[in-house]
C-alpha cells in the first residue's frame, strides 16, 4: 500500500553558528522527534509561501534571506511524500512559537536529530553552502 501524502517543506534554519530545530511528537515513533521545522504545502501555496508560514508557525521566526537547497521523495518505497528543502538566514522574531525550539550547534544538531528527512536537508544545505 502506498501512503498518499503530497508535498512537504523541510527548512534548515540558520541562527549564526547554530541551527533551529524543534521537538514534538510524531504517531509513528516511540519518543518525541527532533527535526528540522517542517510541514505540508497547503493547497495554492508555493515551496517557499509553505516554507516561510511553517517557519513562522513552528518557531515563531521570519527570515531575509532564502536558498531553494533541493526537492527528494521522502520515503519512496511507501509514500507520495515529495520533500521541498530550503534554508533560512538573517533570523528575526516573529510571534510565539507552536512548538519547543532548539538552538543546538551544527554536530549536537547532528547528534540529537532523529528523523531522516531533517538529516538529508542539512545534507543538502552543507554541500550548497560550502559551494557557493
Amino acid at each position: 500500500m502506498v501512503v498518499q501524502f503530497g508535498e512537504t517543506v523541510a527548512i534548515v534554519a540558520v541562527d549564526g553558528d547554530r541551527l533551529l530545530l524543534v521537538r514534538q511528537p510524531r504517531p509513528g515513533a516511540s519518543e518525541p522527534m527532533i527535526e528540522v521545522p517542517a510541514g505540508k504545502i497547503e493547497p495554492g501555496e508555493s515551496p517557499r509561501e509553505a516554507a516561510e508560514r511553517e517557519l513562522a508557525e513552528e518557531c515563531g521566526v521570519r527570515a531575509s534571506r532564502w536558498t531553494e537547497l533541493g526537492a527528494f521523495y521522502a520515503a519512496a518505497a511507501y509514500s507520495t511524500e515529495y520533500l521541498h528543502a530550503f534554508s533560512a538566514e538573517g533570523l528575526s522574531e516573529s510571534g510565539p512559537a507552536e512548538l519547543e525550539v532548539l538552538r543546538l550547534p551544527l554536530q549536537e544538531a547532528l547528534d540529537r536529530i532523529n528523523d531522516g528527512s531533517s538529516l538529508a536537508a542539512i545534507a543538502l544545505w552543507s554541500v550548497k553552502s560550502r559551494s557557493c
